[in-house]
């Protein structure tokens, strides 16, 4: 069996998951917890999902007037996991 067909892409994984946030809801829960409107920061650096001990998390950055936002939300849940907030 070709091992190609076996391999799920990230629209497939969160199907079987099941439960997951999409890549806009979390930015959604980002943007809310830091106060902001989508159309009041400067542009998405990155909103990726990856695995931290054995869960499944966001990772997404944003820039907004002179500031790196950077959260981990929980995948699952939407909590917020970590938030840091620097100049850039």
């Amino acid at each position: 069996m070709n091992k190609e067909m076996n391999k799920l892409n990230d629209q497939e994984l969160e199907k079987v998951a099941g439960g997951t946030l999409t890549q806009d809801e979390a930015l959604a829960r980002a943007l809310e917890h830091a106060q902001l409107k989508k159309d009041q920061i400067d542009f998405v650096k990155k909103v990726e999902m990856d695995y931290e001990h054995g869960r499944k998390i966001y990772e997404i950055e944003f820039c907004q007037g002179g500031f790196e936002h950077e959260f981990d939300i929980d995948a699952e849940n939407g909590n917020i996991l970590k938030y840091k907030k620097d100049w850039d």
